[in-house]
């Protein structure tokens, strides 16, 4: 066997405490790396839960939003639904009119409604209310009353 000097064992110490000390620095900085990376993945899920939660909150808005939406779609249904009744309602009251008092109508509104116009005119002048003109003429008083500021111009 050959005999090793102690320069040679003190040498071979020297080198193995070198490689122990690199080995342990490359696991600090490695742990130290990952603890950084670590920090970083967490700030990323903070930040995602971050958004998800403002997410939520605008998908609940938007929810509510959309039910107060079809609610009122709901009232304009129905309210179609009456307008619809009532046109045919009135239909309904137009066609039950016979076609000889339609055309007799026809004819002598527009000579009695000149009358009439006439009429209130008169009235107008001679100083009478709107509301005793129209009872006597049989117009609603709104239209004398219209008629009375138009004379008036």
């Amino acid at each position: 066997m050959a005999s090793y000097t102690v320069e040679f064992w003190l040498i071979l110490q020297m080198i193995i405490e070198v490689l122990l000390c690199g080995i342990i620095g490359y696991y600090v900085y490695h742990e130290k790396s990952k603890k950084v990376e670590v920090r970083q993945e967490q700030e990323k899920i903070k930040t995602l839960m971050g958004s998800l939660q403002s997410f939520i909150v605008k998908s609940e808005d938007l929810d509510k939003k959309h039910q107060k939406v079809l609610k009122l779609w709901e009232k304009i249904e129905k309210r179609g639904e009456a307008i619809e009744a009532y046109i045919a309602h009135y239909e309904r009251k137009l066609k039950s009119f016979p076609e000889e008092e339609k055309a007799r109508e026809g004819s002598d509104s527009i000579e009695s409604s000149v009358a009439c116009y006439e009429k209130t005119s008169r009235l107008i002048e001679k100083g009478l209310s709107a509301e005793k003109i129209a009872q006597t003429v049989g117009l609603p008083k709104g239209e004398v009353e219209l008629i009375v500021n138009l004379k008036r111009q």
